[in-house]
């Protein structure tokens, strides 16, 4: 009988531990932004975009150029 009641324990504790995982929330993402603000955010995203664009065109033709110099600090 002892046995029967450490298993019913066992399920009961398995169960417990199912439903209370359930109910977590696992995400705190905003919800979808509306039509009318989803064309400014994409036009904000488009122009950073397009800002590193230039930015890793000017980081390329300095790196092709071969004068390139690396400092490395050490603190002890």
């Amino acid at each position: 009988m002892r046995r029967y009641l450490s298993w019913a324990f066992l399920v009961a504790a398995g169960l417990l531990l199912g439903v209370v995982s359930s109910s977590y929330q696992r995400s705190n993402a905003a919800p979808p932004t509306s039509v009318a603000n989803a064309d400014s955010v994409n036009a904000d995203v488009v122009a950073e975009l397009k800002e590193i664009k230039t930015e890793l065109k000017e980081i390329n033709t300095h790196l092709r150029t071969g004068v390139t110099r690396v400092f490395v600090n050490m603190n002890p």
